[in-house]
């Protein structure tokens, strides 16, 4: 409901230096999740991740009780996730009632409906975060990462039409070289074509290039370490960019643990003061997983 945020002058000269949300999960998003346990029909604890909006805070709140009541059958094919229910423009919200989901009495999964307080509670809260990221820099780095990706893809598309066009050029050498063979034509014909087709050397057995070294990771957890997690949250607290609070099933019953965020390794930037917070995750992780 109300996100962490740091405004420290003595930082550097910029607001995006300034300005810091660390502390927050899934700074770069616009709603963090949750995970919802529940039984299924044959009574087998089930796991459901969400995101996690100020509805579902409020509907954990006596004082909003009011405000929310179970979405009748009949409105089933209208219903839309409060998340996503928000997204939509005034008109495009007509005929949809928004909904969040819950267990009843028996741990059994149900929707809920929201009313439109809950709904003007969700659009608020989603205003104030967007700006905190905005005042943070989130979306130029959002830009700057959508650049580094156009980047990658215009450099595979020229790598491919190049090794296309060095393949078109094999070919036509290798065919020259045949038809040379079969009419008795002089033998380094081929040669005007591809030069090292002359000298016998077939341009698909040059040296391969320098194998790709293996990507030396700043930090790092093991999937297969997080059973033995015991989440004293360190990782996730202080640096949310690359860890996440998840709830798993292990050994049949519901347990929160950390794991690392897919690709959140990706052209990262080491800074100074990332690397000592990745030094202090490293030296404070109780579980000693964190590599």
């Amino acid at each position: 409901m109300s996100p962490v945020f740091v405004h420290d002058p003595r930082r550097g000269s910029t607001l995006r230096e300034r300005f810091s949300l660390d502390g927050n999960p899934d700074v770069d998003k616009t709603w963090t999740t949750s995970t919802l346990e529940y039984l299924d029909d044959q009574g087998q604890l089930q796991l459901m991740t969400t995101p996690l909006t100020p509805a579902e805070f409020a509907l954990g709140e006596v004082r909003f009780k009011k405000q929310f009541r179970r979405l009748a059958p009949d409105l089933e094919a209208s219903a839309l996730p409060i998340d996503e229910f928000v997204e939509l423009s005034a008109a495009e919200r007509g005929g949809h009632v928004p909904f969040v989901y819950a267990t009843d009495d028996d741990r059994h999964l149900i929707k809920v409906a929201c009313s439109t307080a809950i709904v003007a509670l969700v659009e608020e809260r989603r205003r104030h975060w967007q700006t905190l990221q905005y005042l943070s820099g989130q979306n130029e780095a959002q830009l700057n990462a959508l650049h580094r990706e156009e980047v990658e893809a215009l450099k595979s598309q020229y790598e491919e039409a190049t090794q296309l066009r060095e393949t078109s050029l094999d070919d036509i050498a290798r065919a020259m070289s045949d038809l040379a063979t079969s009419s008795q034509a002089p033998a380094n014909l081929g040669a005007a074509v591809r030069p090292s087709v002359a000298n016998g050397t077939a341009a698909a057995s040059a040296p391969a290039g320098p194998a790709v070294a293996v990507l030396d990771l700043p930090i790092y957890l093991d999937p297969a370490d997080e059973a033995l997690c015991n989440d004293c949250g360190t990782c996730y607290q202080d640096l949310p960019q690359f860890f996440e609070k998840t709830t798993a099933i292990i050994d049949g019953a519901a347990r929160t643990v950390a794991r690392m965020i897919a690709g959140s390794l990706d052209n990262v930037e080491v800074t100074p003061d990332l690397q000592k917070r990745i030094d202090r995750v490293r030296g404070t992780c109780d579980a000693e997983i964190i590599k």
